[in-house]
């Protein structure tokens, strides 16, 4: 056994990343990294305990040749192979949307032919651009710690990487000792995506200045996991001792938190942050946990601070509560054409003429809902929630109750609650924004257009 293949076995063996009558599956792209990696593995695994699985992306010219080898090199040395297809490649998210059908496709040939690890090619190197692209975009402890060495997959088993202590330039000599065939892929080289411009931009940079930066890296790398790890374990102990959960608050004793120190204050707001998103998906930006860490500093008298999703935080005395807040089922807005207002905080409405359309700097980001009117729209409509036995007209044979409507399109309760609806002086619903307007609302392909109506709103 060849030096390199003797120093993963005895990885695989000191950190237990699997035992010998398990089914291994190896991800092969027949790149070098994973080529170098099968060869390996053919040295350790005991016949019978390996298994090839390849994903045709049929992104280039070459993906149906590079299929054909993989195909026939698992034939000649008698190794399973699975192979499939993408067949609906998109032009936008392309690489998550590839990442995603190849390991859902993993997923399948390891529940249907009982493998227990699934084994990729990642390296040391991939190890730096992983943990760089994460600083550069997000700079938190939680996502700099980069690619673990193992880690469940699913319920089915583990991930194993067991290269990620092996740096590129050894990968690329052995493949030369070994004289291992493989396909290079010439969009490695396009400057187009950061990883390439990271890969080869600045990494060389960093490996000239210190030929020992990626074994730094995956120290460090281990260490922020042990660290995080650390954390997360004081977290849940501050949680239990100082947070009490309901299905739609969270109350937390402030007197508790103000005895921390402010390392233990920040970590505490974080692990709120990461609470709030498990059981309420309401997300805490970075900035709303520094203004809130902030505000509580401060020890000011009572305030509140809006989140997503109709939540926010108020500070009332010695407790803080997260909760939803309480909709002004009485709220009503008078509506003129040329006219626009502020629904909320989060929400903008205007009625103009086609041709006039003003929109506020504030809102012109936010997301969007627009209707065009004919001229027989009411030039000055209310702006109010819904009420019990509310109606709707949907076509001319049709009319459901605004309750009935939000059932049959499955809009979730909170959202019902959210809505607005267009009344007339009459009464007669014109549209429950932003969902539907009225059939009598609706120009016809006919009429002309006169005016617009225009929903902004920040989720």
């Amino acid at each position: 056994m060849d030096k390199l293949a003797y120093e993963i076995r005895q990885l695989i063996t000191k950190k237990k990343l699997w035992q010998k009558d398990e089914k291994v599956l190896v991800a092969v792209s027949t790149g070098v990294d994973s080529m170098v990696l099968l060869q390996l593995l053919e040295n350790i695994q005991p016949k019978g305990k390996l298994g090839v699985v390849h994903v045709n992306h049929g992104l280039r010219e070459v993906s149906d040749e590079e299929a054909c080898f993989l195909k026939e090199y698992c034939a000649k040395h008698e190794l399973p192979f699975y192979m499939t297809k993408w067949q609906a490649p998109t032009a936008i998210g392309m690489e998550e949307a590839a990442r995603k059908f190849r390991y859902t496709y993993f997923e399948e040939v390891m529940s249907t032919a009982h493998y227990q690890v699934l084994v990729t090619a990642h390296h040391q190197d991939d190890q730096i651009e992983t943990m760089l692209m994460k600083m550069v975009r997000e700079g938190t402890l939680e996502s700099a710690s980069g690619i673990l060495l193992t880690q469940p997959f699913h319920d089915l088993g583990r991930l194993v990487r067991p290269l990620l202590y092996t740096s590129k330039d050894r990968l690329l000599a052995y493949s030369q000792e070994q004289r291992i065939r493989y396909y290079d892929d010439a969009t490695n080289q396009c400057l187009d995506m950061q990883r390439n411009r990271l890969r080869h931009q600045v990494v060389p940079q960093l490996k000239a200045e210190n030929a020992r930066t990626g074994e730094h890296f995956q120290q460090l790398s281990e260490e922020l996991f042990f660290s995080q790890t650390l954390i997360a374990q004081q977290q849940e102990t501050w949680l239990d001792k100082y947070v009490k959960m309901s299905s739609d608050t969270m109350q937390v004793d402030l007197l508790g938190y103000l005895c921390l120190s402010e390392a233990e204050r920040y970590f505490f707001v974080r692990g709120l942050a990461q609470l709030m998103i498990q059981k309420q998906q309401v997300t805490l930006s970075q900035k709303q946990q520094k203004k809130l860490r902030q505000l509580l500093s401060e020890k000011s008298g009572n305030w509140t601070i809006d989140l997503e999703k109709n939540w926010q935080v108020e500070k009332s005395y010695d407790q803080l509560i997260f909760k939803k807040k309480e909709l002004d089922s009485k709220a009503i807005f008078d509506l003129k054409l040329d006219q626009s207002l502020y629904l909320s905080d989060h929400e903008w409405l205007g009625l103009f003429p086609v041709d006039q359309v003003r929109i506020p700097e504030k809102v012109k980001l936010w997301s969007e809902y627009r209707q065009t009117l004919s001229l027989n729209f009411p030039l000055e409509v209310l702006v109010r929630r819904r009420e019990m036995g509310d109606q709707i007209c949907l076509d001319k044979d049709l009319t459901k109750k605004v309750s009935r409507y939000f059932i049959d399109k499955k809009i979730p309760r909170q959202k019902r609650d959210q809505a607005w609806l267009l009344v007339d002086k009459n009464q007669q619903i014109l549209a429950i924004v932003p969902y539907v307007f009225s059939y009598l609302s609706i120009a016809k392909e006919t009429d002309r257009i006169h005016y617009v109506l225009l929903y902004k709103y920040r989720e």
